[in-house]
């Protein structure tokens, strides 16, 4: 999550979605002026030109960090703020996210050592294993139907929700990310002529089999069923 103080923006991190990416094109304006260096993972910053969240892994305490919620965002910045800044993010259509959030889950797994492969049985045999660790089948599709069935699933409204509603002023489409992040570059007085995306966590997905095809009627319906809001809100299909 960003916030800037010197271009009065917002912009809250969803899951799957390009956000790292997004994070680093708008980070420099987030610090003083000629201190910004491109990082995939960072500390929590703060300075009088804004905010930057906390990106890593493992369990580093921060006050601010990169999948925070709207709500929360408003709490600590106060209400103020929260209101005069200009408040965005990146939407991405569930079918692909849910492949995508797949990939990556599965990539741990795979990645596993002996000692974490044996935590992931007991956690089988005791009942307690997450989807992830309950997934079955000789191909990847079998295996995202597996996980989809087992109640996999990347749920995030609460990053653009508070209370049932949409809280924030612009949606970034994921499928047209570059001319997305152009036209917030421009709302917010910044120069992109110079823009250059970068990719980050972008290598989880090695196939290239089309989307429709992960999805069996089954795992259709579920899908449909638990995003229905998005679907309908931000017209999404499976195609």
């Amino acid at each position: 999550m960003l916030v800037s103080h010197r271009k009065k923006f917002i912009f809250t991190k969803t899951k799957k979605t390009a956000g790292t990416s997004v994070e680093s094109v708008f980070e420099p304006y987030c610090l003083p002026e000629g201190t910004w260096k491109q990082t995939h993972y960072t500390p929590e910053r703060i300075s009088a030109d804004g905010i930057i969240g906390y990106r890593g892994v493992g369990g580093q305490k921060a006050n601010w960090w990169n999948h925070m919620s709207a709500e929360l965002i408003r709490k600590r910045v106060g209400d103020k703020i929260w209101n005069e800044y200009f408040k965005f993010t990146v939407i991405r259509n569930p079918f692909d996210k849910l492949v995508s959030g797949f990939n990556m889950h599965w990539s741990h797994i795979r990645q596993q050592n002996f000692s974490q492969k044996f935590k992931t049985m007991t956690k089988r045999f005791v009942g307690r294993a997450g989807p992830i660790e309950l997934v079955k089948g000789n191909n990847e599709i079998e295996r995202f139907r597996s996980w989809i069935r087992a109640g996999g699933m990347v749920s995030d409204r609460e990053i653009y929700m508070i209370d049932g509603k949409v809280c924030l002023d612009h949606f970034i489409r994921y499928e047209n990310l570059e001319n997305g992040v152009r036209e917030v570059m421009l709302r917010l007085d910044v120069d992109p002529s110079g823009c250059v995306i970068p990719k980050f966590k972008s290598n989880f997905r090695k196939s290239r089999t089309p989307i429709v095809e992960y999805y069996d009627a089954e795992t259709e319906a579920i899908v449909r069923r638990l995003y229905a809001w998005e679907l309908n809100f931000f017209n999404y299909d499976l195609k």
